[in-house]
């Protein structure tokens, strides 16, 4: 019952910022080379009903949203819904073939460096997490845009398509997607490799894992079977706090790499002052994450049958 609410604050205080930026989508009218007379603009405005006041701006947008009505963009006249609904599977694309990368390095990464302790792979795992930890997305992006496009030619260093292509050619798309989800994945491998590096040496200084180990049981069942399980419950609750900043990833490699995705589209209405699609895109945003933190939930629950929530 508190997901309301709290979509609703959300909403509310990203209205209240929106409205007291500088600058309106009357703006560009002003400031064009044959700008309108001011009676136009005002026209303007009224039709797009930026002459009320904020707060009844907010509720008459509000009222609309609940009931699937995102609105126009002011740009095109399009609904907002159907272009980020265009968008969606694009994001959803970046966001889940970094989160399949991040899972099957990071787990067997943190695993064997548990495992081996102090060796010199766990010295160099822990550094590349830490490196990982503090480079910007956007600024590791426009690194390996430097090195693999711009120096060495390999990669493609923008979009989803080259402009010569047709149809969907498979080879052409992997091409473009290998930079934005290795940015992604490198940046998101740092608090996997960490958190699960740590539960997992908590997980095998345990009593039981020695009684395990004393019975007999090989290496392997001893890691896997006992240990593993136990250290996976503090991933799961991290997978809650991983997927905004996964998805706040998404959208800032959507902008270095200009792939049109729902960042890219985000951003280009914050420069258009296109304030419908600008609230379309956050909502959705806030939507997803609400979502995610809701699964994470509930796979902690699966995962620890000790869970329960009433």
């Amino acid at each position: 019952m508190g997901l309301v609410p709290l979509l609703i604050g959300i909403s509310l205080v990203s209205f209240g910022m929106m409205f007291i930026a500088p600058g309106g989508p009357t703006s560009v009218f002003l400031a064009s080379a044959h700008p309108m007379s001011p009676v136009e603009v005002a026209q303007i405005r009224h039709n797009l009903g930026l002459d009320k006041p904020w707060y009844v701006q907010y509720f008459l947008w509000l009222g609309n949203m609940l009931h699937g009505n995102f609105g126009y963009s002011f740009t095109d006249g399009r609904p907002v819904l159907t272009k980020i609904l265009e968008k969606v599977p694009v994001t959803a694309l970046i966001i889940g073939l970094s989160f399949v990368c991040t899972i099957l390095i990071a787990i067997p990464t943190a695993i064997y460096s548990a495992v081996h302790k102090d060796s010199l792979f766990d010295y160099i795992a822990t550094a590349i997490a830490f490196i990982g930890y503090g480079a910007p997305t956007f600024w590791l992006g426009i690194e390996l845009i430097q090195l693999f496009s711009v120096k060495w030619h390999l990669l493609p260093d923008s979009g989803l398509t080259s402009i010569d292509a047709t149809g969907l050619d498979l080879g052409d798309r992997i091409r473009h997607l290998i930079l934005p989800v290795a940015t992604l994945t490198f940046v998101s491998l740092a608090s996997w490799i960490r958190f699960q590096r740590s539960s997992m040496l908590e997980v095998l200084g345990e009593d039981y894992i020695r009684t395990a180990a004393a019975k007999g049981l090989s290496r392997n069942t001893v890691i896997f079977k006992h240990a593993f399980r136990n250290a996976l419950l503090p991933l799961i609750t991290l997978l809650g706090l991983y997927l905004p900043a996964l998805l706040t990833g998404a959208y800032f490699v959507e902008i270095v790499f200009t792939i049109p995705g729902m960042g890219y589209l985000g951003l280009t209405a914050i420069f258009e002052r296109d304030y419908p699609t600008v609230m379309g895109t956050t909502v959705i945003s806030a939507i997803l994450v609400v979502i995610g933190n809701l699964l994470a939930d509930i796979g902690y629950a699966a995962a620890d049958p000790r869970i329960r929530y009433d």
